[in-house]
């Protein structure tokens, strides 16, 4: 982890020392690398739920219908 962490610190010194805005909806925006081990590890927490979900669905029959997150909104 130690590495990871040096190697983001390195990635956005880079982004910032370019003269560019670090894209902060993708990466946190900081040095401190406790900061930074804990957006990874909330990366993966959310990877890992996304694989059970996906897992989980994958394990319904075929003719299962799932509810749209769009139904009933203006789009």
């Amino acid at each position: 982890m130690v590495e990871r962490v040096r190697r983001y610190q390195h990635n956005i010194r880079a982004i910032r020392a370019a003269g560019c805005r670090v894209p902060t909806p993708h990466l946190v925006d900081t040095l401190d690398p406790d900061t930074i081990e804990a957006w990874f590890a909330e990366g993966a927490a959310t990877s890992a739920r996304l694989r059970r979900l996906i897992a989980a669905v994958a394990k319904l029959p075929d003719d299962t219908l799932l509810p749209s997150p769009f139904e009933g909104s203006a789009r």
